[in-house]
């Protein structure tokens, strides 16, 4: 499909600080070939962990990262030739002409390149870094920064940027991963990530694909994965190395060790260190192997930090940038997969599809059309969240020392599908294509409906991948393992209450045969001042919509108003005093208590000011108080508190007591001893 392409008008200058590797002795690459091309000595070789760079019709390119790999290559009886003993150096003269030209280019004084940025050299660390910052700060409403979740082994932080109309809003869009530089040496993966990201910027608003890309998804790009390794090889001090830093099992490495000429070939290739069939064909236990698997399933901090970026998104549709092999790869890629997937069908349409924009490159499952891996990209994507995974393996047709990053000029051509090498083979058509089937319900799935403005939804899922059947300790028992996984992506609803979001199947793919695995989302429902609302369960199968109402409330109410309450019952009555007799005497009454207040309390009280808190007969008063009490309370003389309330109370009686002493040498007057008492309820917080 063709794409209108805007350029970005001025070559920039970027200026960046980044780590510097201490100067390190000779790291010695040796490039051999062999006369054999056939497909079984080729994984034959890969599965001694050599690194196979080149495959032509008639000679395939090997290179031998120190003695480790010339031994095991004379001990597997396939001639070779040694073309070049040490490739260090070979390409300096010409990378240092395109970094003049590209100096020249920002300085104003030499023409751009026909690429979005203009450029005409290899970027750096530094300044890819840079450029993502300038990114964001150029397109703020566009553009996020963000950071993986983790670390390199030497510290270094891995960034990338999320793409998209009001990048801010958890909004529900489909999104699509692209990455660079899973594997060091391979220059031109940052730059064709990085040129998207502009492409589609610069097109937004004058190219409708462009445009509608950025109004219904999300592209999530990290341009350098293997930040440590990258940066090793671009700055010349070990340029074929392929893997990361990791040293020794369980080590974390110092920067001198990663540069030294004696751990050149050494670390852990991170394409062979996701989850799915870890362990599996095409990954070795060795560190001195090209695709070295790891001490464990995500055992390096940039694939784990890659997992977590995973289980935190609805990412749709990933692509995984390699150099230099010519193929557009699917899932399978190792033989103890399913031959034929759960979407067998719907993912090689959608290859097939991908494919019309490199036409006469290889396509299809890396098990037909390429050599075995294990827990790769792919696998995680497709195994691990129902997501179609690819590897366009670009800028072909170069040996030697030019195999992974040839001259700048092939970037420019290969991205636009120009020059007579790659003339009609677009990676931005690759792109552009990937992208709007990201966004395409019928390959996913959609959740939609209603919901409290402001509230957050919750997806979640948690479930186990199982790892190749392999020796996960030296000398161990050969064994499957189930490997814990947990989901949680989030959408905020906005403010009319409608949301829409883009989500992978809850079924998901089988390890094992072509049958899909029955799980669901939970989904939970939280007020924007953090209340739960509603959990529930959602199953999708893909280019399922569900059509819901979630946590939806309705209102019904009533009033009630300010109540106080106080009812006295019968009134007490001692009944006759006898004179000359000490005795207590005894009475009693009910009060019912009703009262709506946050608390209350219950008193009485003597108005009279001649003998307060005594019966009188006249003018005569008996020597001795009135004791009243509440409930169970001891009498106490007036005025007195009977009862506190700390809430509501409705028709609360309460037994109220008078007692009352006579005593022998008390003088009664003929006639009643009374008294009216004042009852009283009262609040403090009505």
């Amino acid at each position: 499909m063709p794409h209108a392409r805007t350029k970005l008008a001025v070559a920039f200058a970027l200026v960046a600080t980044g780590l510097t590797l201490p100067a390190a002795a000779d790291a010695k690459t040796t490039l051999v070939e062999v006369q054999a091309t056939d497909h079984a000595t080729l994984n034959r070789l890969e599965a001694l962990g050599l690194d196979v760079t080149y495959e032509g019709d008639h000679r395939t390119e090997l290179m031998l990262h120190g003695p480790e790999d010339v031994q095991i290559l004379k001990d597997s009886g396939v001639p070779y030739t040694v073309l070049l003993d040490d490739m260090d150096g070979a390409n300096d003269a010409r990378l240092h002409t395109e970094g003049e030209q590209q100096a020249r280019v920002e300085k104003g004084i030499a023409p751009l390149s026909t690429l979005p940025t203009g450029r005409v050299a290899y970027r750096t660390l530094p300044e890819i870094n840079a450029e993502l910052q300038q990114l964001a700060a150029t397109y703020p409403d566009k553009v996020k920064l963000f950071t993986l979740s983790k670390p390199t082994l030497l510290g270094k932080t891995i960034y990338g940027v999320e793409v998209t109309r009001n990048v801010d809003a958890k909004d529900g869009k489909a999104e699509f991963l692209l990455t660079g530089a899973h594997h060091a040496r391979e220059w031109p993966t940052p730059e064709f990530t990085l040129e998207f990201v502009w492409d589609l910027l610069l097109n937004d608003g004058t190219d409708a694909d462009a445009t509608r890309l950025l109004d219904k998804g999300r592209l999530i790009a990290i341009p350098v994965v293997n930040a440590d390794g990258f940066e090793l090889s671009r700055t010349l001090q070990n340029e074929q190395k392929r893997k990361n830093c990791r040293i020794n099992a369980g080590e974390i490495p110092t920067a001198e060790q990663c540069a030294a000429s004696a751990n050149s070939n050494r670390g852990i290739d991170l394409n062979r260190n996701y989850l799915p069939f870890w362990g599996g064909p095409g990954a070795s236990t060795s560190f001195t192997a090209s695709n070295t698997r790891g001490e464990a399933p995500a055992s390096e901090p940039e694939i784990a930090a890659m997992i977590d970026l995973l289980n935190a998104h609805q990412v749709t549709l990933a692509i995984n940038n390699h150099t230099p092999d010519q193929r557009l790869l699917r899932a399978p890629s190792s033989s103890n997969e399913p031959d034929v997937v759960a979407d067998e069908q719907v993912y090689q349409d959608l290859l097939e599809r991908l494919a019309r924009n490199l036409p006469g490159w290889p396509a299809g499952p890396w098990t037909d059309v390429y050599y075995e891996a294990s827990s790769t990209a792919e696998q995680q994507a497709y195994y691990a969240y129902g997501a179609f995974g690819f590897t366009p393996e670009a800028t072909p047709g170069f040996s030697g020392t030019q195999t992974f990053h040839p001259p700048y000029q092939n970037v420019i051509d290969n991205y636009l599908g120009t020059g007579t090498r790659y003339a009609g083979q677009t990676m931005r058509g690759l792109y552009y294509d990937a992208f709007a089937a990201a966004i395409d319900p019928s390959l996913h799935a959609v959740i939609k409906g209603t919901a409290p403005a402001g509230a957050t939804l919750t997806l979640t899922k948690t479930y186990t991948l199982d790892s190749s059947r392999t020796a996960f300790t030296t000398g161990g028992p050969q064994e499957v393992r189930a490997l814990p996984n947990a989901l949680k992506s989030t959408l905020t609803v906005p403010a009319d209450g409608r949301f829409e979001w883009h989500v992978n199947p809850s079924l998901r793919p089988s390890q094992y045969d072509d049958r899909f695995i029955d799980e669901s989302y939970t989904l939970t429902c939280t007020a924007p001042g953090g209340q739960v609302l509603e959990t529930t369960t959602v199953r999708l199968a893909r280019g399922q919509v569900a059509d819901r109402s979630f946590c939806t409330q309705g209102t019904v109410s009533g009033t009630v108003p300010a109540t106080l309450s106080l009812t006295l019952g019968a009134p007490a009555a001692f009944g006759a005093f006898t004179p000359g007799e000490a005795r207590d005497y005894s009475a009693a009454t009910t009060a019912t208590v009703t009262s709506t207040a946050g608390d209350a309390a219950l008193t009485v009280g003597d108005p009279d000011g001649a003998h307060p808190g005594h019966l009188t007969n006249g003018t005569f008063a008996l020597p001795s108080p009135l004791g009243v009490a509440a409930g169970t309370n001891a009498p106490a003389p007036l005025p007195t508190t009977l009862l506190t309330y700390a809430g509501p109370v409705s028709n609360d009686a309460v037994p109220v007591a008078f007692t009352q002493a006579i005593g022998a040498g008390d003088a009664l007057r003929t006639g009643t001893y009374s008294k009216t008492l004042t009852f009283t309820l009262s609040t403090t917080n009505p």
